[in-house]
């Protein structure tokens, strides 16, 4: 008990920061529901559209804000590296708040609501650019890992919030109400607001303190996120250690010859392709495809209704929320970044193997994959697809519970919760924590924009897979995961209890311009804070997994 209550404001405020994760995991759950909804269709009058216009207007709805995301990244960079994390917080909660008040706006204007929608993502994009790297700077060794962890659960709880507000909107209100889809959208405030007030509560980062050379403020910061004193021996030398790394940083800083001279550095060259593969396999072992298709394998499993088919859609997310929460209290003390890693993506091959054979023997006639693949608007549910009555249609020569249909119904399962235990978390993970300093905040955008990216680009070739070679999908990304599980093998270092500073560099190799700077930081963050402290709550576990 004396761990956790040394560590409540520390998670208080990594659980605040955390709340990006909730606006991207809840725009992203709720989104294949509204654009299906009977009301939204006759509010902004699509429903009267040819099916390839109709496809085109939810598909301008969903990259609006997947490009807003792309771009709400390089937004949020000189604001974390000039006026602190915090501020970006801020900035990401007042962006997203104002796109959910212009999506509310009724007007019947799509394009008014398009532009909420980019606006939206704005804010979407610059957080998952500052929380992780806020929560990695706020932690200790020992908590670190577990924090980040956090972000990936989150994510999936709201993004199952998301998936459920749009279903039971569906069920609760006629589809003349407009309050069908107006409550699933104002349901965005849900994670918007408390994220926007916990941001104007929360202290900055300490880190970020010292390097604008306010370091009493640091050590208040520091003093309340270990709900110590400034006097306890713990506090004074961590901040003596964040002191030293933030004068060492402005050295560098001052020396830099810019930021691309700085990624001539191997080290540095190393860690950004480090941060760029991990983004890129995350993308492209296949999550989206399985989100994509998952209603059609659970129906042509046997359960043909459209609440069992939904029930199993949401089950699916559910299982992706058990994966990240197991991970985060559990398997991310077991075992190292890449044990997990090569898991994760042998298990993912497996199962997208096995699926490819068993979807290709499913009872789906062509016109029914055609019409799956126009619902253009699932890709981006992360696993929420919706199918409401008469969006889809199950095949008469569909056999109840078709054993191959079974199979594929838990290897949509298997996949998920080995996707939860490896690429979905540890990406995140590790892009925030190898970084050197001074350019952390420039290399963070650029891993954080490789992963926007890829959602863009695997959402535009999804579907045209699907609709050219069908099953033959699933073996694309089964090499896919085959070609990560290989790199990861050959080329990604162990990064797991790696603390930062001189260790990081001691993996990487210094960074070419200051081998005498951070690398200079001999006091080891988990060394430091297995010195005594007062208070009675020593730091035996100071070994971060992360």
């Amino acid at each position: 008990m004396a761990e956790t209550h040394s560590h409540r404001n520390l998670y208080l405020a990594a659980l605040v920061a955390s709340f990006t994760a909730a606006l991207f995991g809840y725009s992203v759950g709720f989104i294949g529901g509204i654009l299906v909804l009977p009301s939204f269709l006759h509010h902004f009058g699509l429903d009267g559209l040819p099916a390839a216009q109709l496809a085109s207007a939810s598909s301008n709805i969903v990259s609006a804000w997947l490009v807003g995301a792309l771009l709400g990244v390089p937004l949020g960079m000189p604001v974390c590296s000039r006026s602190g994390k915090r501020a970006c917080l801020i900035l990401s909660a007042t962006l997203y708040v104002f796109g959910v008040a212009l999506q509310l706006i009724d007007v019947q204007s799509l394009a008014l609501f398009d532009i909420g929608r980019f606006i939206n993502g704005l804010g979407v994009g610059a957080g998952t650019l500052v929380s992780p790297m806020y929560i990695a700077e706020i932690a200790t060794p020992s908590t670190r890992g577990m924090l980040l962890s956090g972000y990936q659960t989150v994510l999936q709880f709201f993004a199952l919030i998301g998936f459920w507000a749009a279903f039971s909107a569906h069920s609760a209100f006629p589809d003349s109400s407009s309050l069908q889809w107006q409550i699933p959208i104002a349901l965005q405030l849900l994670p918007g607001v408390p994220l926007l007030l916990g941001a104007l509560w929360i202290p900055e980062s300490p880190r970020f303190l010292a390097e604008s050379g306010l370091s009493n403020e640091a050590e208040d910061v520091l003093a309340w996120l270990r709900a110590s004193t400034k006097e306890d021996m713990y506090v004074q030398d961590e901040l003596r250690e964040i002191q030293t790394i933030a004068e060492i940083t402005g050295a560098a800083q001052a020396r830099s010859r810019g930021f691309w001279s700085e990624t001539r550095s191997r080290s540095v060259r190393k860690r950004l392709a480090l941060g760029i593969g991990l983004m890129m396999a995350q993308n492209m072992v296949g999550l989206n495809a399985l989100n994509y298709y998952a209603p059609k394998i659970f129906m042509s499993a046997g359960f043909t209704s459209v609440s069992s088919s939904l029930f199993l859609t949401g089950l699916f997310g559910a299982i992706k929320l058990i994966s990240a929460l197991s991970f985060m209290f559990v398997f991310v003390h077991m075992k190292g970044n890449r044990f997990w890693l090569r898991f994760g993506s042998l298990v993912c091959g497996i199962t997208m193997l096995v699926l490819a054979v068993c979807v290709q023997r499913l009872p789906i006639s062509p016109d029914q994959r055609g019409s799956t693949v126009s619902s253009l608007a699932s890709v981006f549910t992360l696993g929420f697809s919706t199918s409401w009555p008469g969006s889809h249609s199950v095949s008469e020569e569909a056999s109840n519970y078709n054993a191959y249909g079974i199979i594929s119904v838990f290897m949509v399962y298997i996949f998920a919760f080995a996707f939860g235990l490896s690429l979905g978390p540890i990406s995140w993970n590790v892009c925030s924590e190898i970084f050197p300093a001074h350019i952390k905040a420039k290399c963070c955008a650029i891993t954080t924009c490789t992963q926007w990216l890829f959602q863009i680009v695997i959402a535009g070739v999804t579907p045209y897979l699907l609709a050219k070679v069908g099953w033959a999908t699933y073996l694309v990304y089964a090499v896919c995961c085959l070609i990560t599980l290989i790199w990861v093998h050959y080329f990604v270092p162990e990064t797991q209890g790696v603390s930062l500073g001189r260790a990081m560099d001691e993996l990487f190799g210094p960074v070419a311009g200051h081998d005498q700077t951070e690398a200079m930081v001999v006091v080891d963050e988990s060394t430091a804070l297995l010195q005594g402290s007062t208070g009675g709550h020593a730091r035996r576990d100071s070994v971060g997994c992360v």
